[in-house]
C-alpha cells in the first residue's frame, strides 16, 4: 500500500497536449537535484481541449520521454488541467478536523456542475476566521482522471499521485522562491491549448482558475493568415527557418497576444471581484508559450504589473548533461518540476 512506501522513487510525467516531459529529481539535505529529463513531443490533434484522442500516440510518446529521460522507476506523478476540473475557493462554518470532509461532500454539491459521484473530491484550508473555514475545493471527473491514468499503466507505468497543473506550479514556485511569501503572485502556466491560473500568497493557493486558450491559437492564427499548413506555422511561430519571414509572423502574434491579454484581464478582474482588497503584485509566466519572444513585456505594459518568466530551476542543481535542455525549455518544464517534487504519501497543496 502507498503509505508504506514513502521513500519509493517517483518521477514527474508531465503529459502535455503538445509534449510528454519525464523528470525526476533527488533530494538530498532538503535540496533537490535533477537527475533524470527526457521529452517527447506529440501531433496537435493527439490531446485537444484536455481529452486524449489518440491513446496509442501518448502511450507511445509516454514510453518515449521516459526512455530518453533514463528513469528506471516505475511510480509517477501526473495532473490533469482543463474543463472537467473545478477548483473553487469555499468557505464552510467551523467544525472538528474529522467532520470537514462530510462538510466538503455537502458543500460541494452547491459548487460543481456534475453528478457528486462522478467527480473525485478534495480539499485544501487556506485559513479560518471568525468561525468560519476558507478552503480550496477541487472536483474532477473520475473519466478524466481514469482517461490519463490508463495512458500511464498502458505505457508501463504506475500513476501513484494526480496532481493538478496549477498546483504543480505553485509547488516549484514555493521551493524556487520560499520567500515570497507577502504579496499575491499569479502564475500562469500558458501550454498549447490551457492556460493554467494560480494566484499563490504566503505559500497557498487562494484562487485558481484553467482557461482554454494557449499557443495552439498563435499557431492556427499564423497558418490562417498565411495560409500554410500547422506544422510550417508551429515552426515559424518558434522561429525557425521555414521560409516565412520573421515580420510576416507578427501581426498573427500580436492580435492572439491582444486576445491572451483580455482573457487573463477577465480572470483577474473574476479574482477581483472574489478577493477581499486583494492585488496581484507580479505575474510570473511559465509553459511553451512563455517563451514567445517579447510576450512578457507586451503583456507587463499592458497590465502595468511586473511580469517575468518561470525558473523552475533557481534552486535545482542540474546535472550538466541536462544543461542545453534546461537552458532551453526552462520555463516550459516548470509543472514537470512541481510533479518531480511529489512523493509517495505527502499531501501536495
Amino acid at each position: 500500500m502507498a503509505f508504506f512506501r514513502k521513500g519509493a522513487d517517483i518521477f514527474g510525467l508531465d503529459i502535455g497536449s503538445s509534449s510528454v516531459k519525464a523528470l525526476q529529481l533527488r533530494e538530498a539535505g532538503g535540496s533537490y537535484r535533477l537527475s533524470a529529463l527526457g521529452t517527447a513531443s506529440l501531433p496537435p490533434d493527439a490531446i485537444a481541449d484536455g481529452s486524449i484522442k489518440d491513446a496509442p500516440t501518448v502511450v507511445e510518446a509516454i514510453r518515449s520521454s521516459v526512455s530518453k529521460s533514463g528513469i528506471k522507476c516505475t511510480e509517477t506523478a501526473i495532473a490533469i488541467s482543463g474543463r472537467e476540473l473545478i477548483i473553487k475557493k469555499v468557505q464552510i462554518p467551523e467544525v472538528p478536523a474529522k467532520e470537514v470532509g462530510d462538510v466538503v461532500q455537502l458543500e460541494a454539491e452547491h459548487h460543481i456542475p456534475f453528478a457528486i459521484d462522478e467527480v473525485f473530491l478534495d480539499y485544501h484550508t487556506v485559513g479560518q476566521h471568525g468561525g468560519v473555514m476558507d478552503l480550496i475545493l477541487v472536483a474532477v471527473k473520475k473519466s478524466k482522471v481514469l482517461e490519463y491514468a490508463s495512458v500511464v499503466s498502458e505505457a508501463g507505468f504506475t500513476p501513484s499521485i494526480v496532481d493538478v497543473d496549477g498546483f504543480a506550479l505553485a509547488n516549484q514556485f514555493e521551493l524556487n522562491f520560499p520567500e515570497e511569501r507577502g504579496e499575491a503572485v499569479a502564475l500562469i502556466d500558458i501550454g498549447a491549448s490551457t492556460m493554467k491560473t494560480n494566484v499563490v500568497r504566503g505559500g497557498a493557493t487562494i484562487f485558481a482558475r484553467d482557461i482554454p486558450f494557449g499557443g495552439n491559437n498563435y499557431t492556427q492564427a499564423i497558418a490562417q493568415q498565411l495560409k500554410i499548413p500547422f506544422e510550417q506555422a508551429e515552426a515559424a511561430k518558434l522561429g525557425r527557418d521555414v521560409g516565412v519571414r520573421w515580420e510576416a509572423v507578427v501581426p498573427a502574434l500580436e492580435a492572439v497576444s491582444r486576445e491572451l491579454s483580455l482573457e487573463v484581464q477577465r480572470t483577474f478582474d473574476y479574482f477581483a471581484s472574489t478577493a477581499e482588497s486583494e492585488r496581484i503584485g507580479r505575474i510570473v509566466l511559465a509553459g511553451g508559450c512563455s517563451l514567445l519572444p517579447g510576450l512578457n513585456d507586451y503583456l507587463a505594459s499592458n497590465w502595468g504589473i511586473p511580469v517575468e518568466l518561470a525558473r523552475p530551476f533557481a534552486r535545482v542543481e542540474i546535472d550538466p548533461a541536462y544543461g542545453d535542455e534546461v537552458n532551453t525549455a526552462g520555463p516550459a518544464l516548470a509543472v514537470a518540476v512541481g510533479l518531480g517534487l511529489r512523493r509517495v504519501g505527502d499531501k501536495g497543496k
